[in-house]
């Protein structure tokens, strides 16, 4: 009987390299999310009154 547990460290291994690569493309500006866009697609209008979007972005991952 095979055991499973090096395809679920290899699983972890890749869902993390995952994480960070996001994380740091998103820390770096390389991915830039629009939150308003995301919320309206979901249909839950984060910024009502037409505000500049930017400052969610800023304030969940800081300045550059």
């Amino acid at each position: 009987m095979r055991s499973g547990k090096p395809i679920v460290v290899l699983r972890v291994l890749l869902l993390g390299l995952l994480l960070v690569g996001l994380a740091t493309g998103l820390r770096n500006q390389w991915l830039v999310i629009h939150w308003d866009r995301f919320a309206d697609d979901l249909g839950l209008p984060l910024n009502p009154a037409g505000d500049d979007s930017s400052t969610f972005n800023q304030w969940l991952i800081g300045e550059p």
